[in-house]
């Protein structure tokens, strides 16, 4: 029988909710609607033994929450979501302490985070599955006439590059990493699989060239127009992506992170199909509809879903 760690309140919402939702007829139940962007591969889903001893698993887990001279845009919360995430990987069996290393507050700076980039791409390795969590403030690039920036290379078809805030970044325009750095970097990570999780405000704008809402779109032409764009580095394949909020939304508290890391301590796997396995790709379906009924439909989480099969986070 799988077991479930003990949540806040988020949790016992979330089940009064269920119960009482499953208790009224369903022509009387309210009509969500979901419009979420999921782009995904259609390989069949793939066994993964959690015994494999060949397999390691990587994370580096980075919230900043306060920043450097400017008190009134700090976040206790993000702070609070990466605790709770680091204690819930460790609580699964493919996890090990030393394999996950955690950046907060002011140590995370733009010079430590490069430097522990590093450390992962040194770290892992072909057959290893990773996953880099970043929580902060995001903007979009405005030079000082207040239009959009395209940093070189040109490669924002809305004209505009995306920034996430590090601990000096509102007071040193310097302390920040854009999406092009990112991608820089994660296109040297040798992973099987990589599970990237951006919880920002306009975090869908690392995800460009499909965060479009045209939901209708024939779903291989998107992915192809996806391989061919610039994101070619960031969401290749054997990469799941995941963003707390579209382009042009503002992210509210920490409301994604906590739903996700709620799917991942158990809850996605019993919304899921039951393996005993939480996926990435369960935690998000678990997290979305939540999410978008706790921010009143003001915020979408985003998902590219590269990785064949389902993405194992934790196991129960």
């Amino acid at each position: 029988m799988n077991t479930y760690k003990k949540g806040g309140f988020i949790k016992l919402v979330i089940s009064i909710v269920v119960i009482t939702l499953m208790t009224i007829p369903v022509c009387n139940s309210v009509s969500i609607n979901f419009d979420k962007i999921n782009v995904f591969t259609e390989n069949e889903k793939t066994e993964y033994q959690g015994d494999s001893t060949s397999t390691e698993y990587w994370a580096l887990l980075v919230g900043v929450g306060v920043y450097y001279n400017n008190p009134d845009e700090n976040r206790p919360s993000m702070l609070e979501a990466v605790d709770m995430l680091y204690a819930s990987l460790l609580s699964s069996p493919n996890w090990q302490a030393d394999h996950i290393h955690v950046l907060k507050g002011s140590q995370a700076t733009l010079f430590n985070l490069i430097r522990e980039l590093i450390w992962l791409i040194r770290k892992e390795g072909r057959g290893d599955m990773t996953l880099l969590y970043i929580t902060t403030h995001g903007y979009g690039l405005k030079n000082s006439d207040g239009y959009p920036m395209d940093l070189p290379p040109k490669d924002e078809t809305d004209g505009d590059d995306e920034a996430l805030v590090l601990y000096y970044g509102f007071d040193r325009w310097y302390d920040q990493i854009t999406d092009d750095m990112l991608r820089f970097f994660l296109k040297f990570l040798q992973s099987d699989g990589l599970c990237m999780i951006i919880d920002s405000c306009f975090s869908g704008g690392f995800n460009d060239p499909i965060a479009t809402g045209e939901s209708s779109v024939n779903k291989d032409t998107k992915i192809e127009e996806f391989k061919r764009g610039f994101l070619d580095d960031i969401a290749a394949d054997g990469r799941v992506i995941m963003m707390s909020s579209q382009e042009e939304e503002y992210s509210y508290g920490s409301t994604f992170s906590e739903l996700l890391i709620e799917g991942f301590n158990g809850w996605a796997d019993l919304f899921g199909n039951n393996d005993g396995i939480n996926s990435a790709e369960e935690s998000f379906n678990f997290a979305y509809p939540w999410v978008v009924i706790f921010t009143g439909g003001d915020q979408h989480p985003t998902i590219v879903d590269l990785y064949p099969g389902e993405f194992p986070i934790t196991y129960n």
